[in-house]
């Protein structure tokens, strides 16, 4: 073999080990995120705090690992780019703050679940973690994809549900029927 084969062929091995590494690396990233929040949640709903308490912390959390912008742009999908710019704002504050009342409210009756991560798979720009809530009495355990890019999460789906893209068709047929002010109006109401 030629000094520049075996150059060209070092240069080949090397590239493709070092995009292994990245793509092992941003799958390792990802997992840490849903590891890291889960145990998190669980501190926080072990505690026996107040609702206040409980919501205060959620929001720390939900603003600390998720992609709000990201998620609110998505959730609101054509209605993004005909909205005003006050109109934007007002929508992501109420959006933000109704997710953080549901989750929040959610979570109040925790029973003991405990949640396994599992494979990590590349989604273009994004991670897959799918992960497992597995029931303390033995029940079925119910399987959540998290949608993972830039280090917060996008999108999570139920048992194949995307709760992005079920969100996104709430919000379309609701806006379609009563007008976007009257979606933010409802998501003021919701989120308290």
């Amino acid at each position: 073999m030629t000094t520049f084969r075996r150059w060209v062929v070092t240069c080949v091995v090397a590239s493709a080990a070092m995009v292994l590494a990245a793509s092992g690396a941003a799958a390792q990233e990802a997992a840490q995120v849903v590891e890291r929040m889960a145990s998190q949640v669980l501190a926080t709903v072990k505690t026996g705090a107040s609702d206040a308490e409980r919501e205060q912390q959620m929001t720390q959390l939900f603003r600390a690992n998720f992609d709000i912008n990201a998620i609110g742009q998505m959730v609101l999908g054509r209605h993004w780019n005909s909205a005003t710019p006050d109109q934007r704002s007002r929508f992501m504050t109420a959006f933000e703050k109704a997710e953080i009342r549901a989750y929040s409210g959610r979570f109040k009756n925790y029973q003991g679940q405990t949640l396994t991560v599992g494979r990590v798979t590349s989604n273009g720009a994004s991670q897959l973690v799918d992960s497992q809530l597995v029931q303390p009495s033995g029940g079925q355990p119910i399987r959540i994809v998290w949608e993972i890019a830039r280090g917060k999460v996008v999108d999570i789906s139920v048992e194949g549900v995307s709760m992005g893209m079920t969100r996104r068709s709430d919000f379309n047929s609701y806006v379609s029927r009563n007008g976007l002010d009257a979606l933010i109006a409802e998501l003021e109401r919701r989120g308290g």
